[in-house]
């Protein structure tokens, strides 16, 4: 039978675990009690909807499925950098929580990853800056130019949301697509289930704060 020392040693083991498994828990994302009230989807041609059917954009078919109104704020042909100038326009919709699609055309056009990073960096920054919440979309690289580990390195770096998962997929499948760069209905779908399952506890988290 152990020692009433030994059984104190580990009573205390346990409880030092337990305190660093906490403090080792994923952090609430940033600005839970920004005062925006809006959610927009700010990207490229992928936000706006090219392959999609009527009404079967990822933006509208996010709002259904969580039961909020979500504003398409995606042009076709935009590359970060011209995410950057539209952030004063983006600020206008008065947001609280930004889904951020961008690169890919970047990727078309193979600019440098480098500076690929520096403008993602200054759209996120100016978000937080602006008490608004930034979540990210990771685009794939299936042309041979590596972002490598860009998405989940500033996902991680400024503690936002990040799903990285369903463009790979997509832009892999074939039935997915409705042509090269661009996913069809259903894969719009799939996008906005994705982005959903990211976006469900953030908005429980806020409720939550705003209560």
């Amino acid at each position: 039978m152990p020692s009433m020392n030994r059984c104190r040693s580990l009573a205390a083991a346990l409880g030092l675990l337990l305190l660093t498994a906490a403090a080792c828990g994923s952090p609430e994302p940033p600005n839970l009690d920004s005062p925006g009230t809006t959610v927009v989807c700010f990207g490229d041609s992928i936000t706006y909807g090219i392959g999609a059917g009527k009404g079967a954009t990822y933006p509208q078919l996010l709002g259904e499925r969580l039961g909020i109104e979500v504003i398409n704020d995606g042009i076709p042909g935009d590359t970060t950098e011209d995410g950057v100038t539209r952030l004063d326009d983006l600020l206008e919709l008065d947001p609280w929580l930004v889904v951020v699609e961008l690169g890919g055309n970047d990727l078309l056009d193979r600019r440098p990853a480098a500076a690929v990073e520096d403008n993602l960096r200054t759209i996120l920054e100016t978000l937080l800056d602006h008490r608004i919440l930034p979540v990210l979309v990771a685009v794939d690289a299936p042309l041979g130019y590596d972002y490598d580990d860009l998405f989940e390195r500033l996902a991680k770096e400024y503690r936002i949301p990040l799903e990285n998962k369903a463009l790979a997929k997509i832009l892999r499948s074939p039935g997915l697509k409705a042509d090269p760069i661009h996913p069809n209905a259903k894969g719009y779908e799939i996008l906005a289930e994705r982005v959903a399952k990211v976006l469900e506890p953030i908005l429980v988290a806020r409720r939550k704060v705003a209560a």
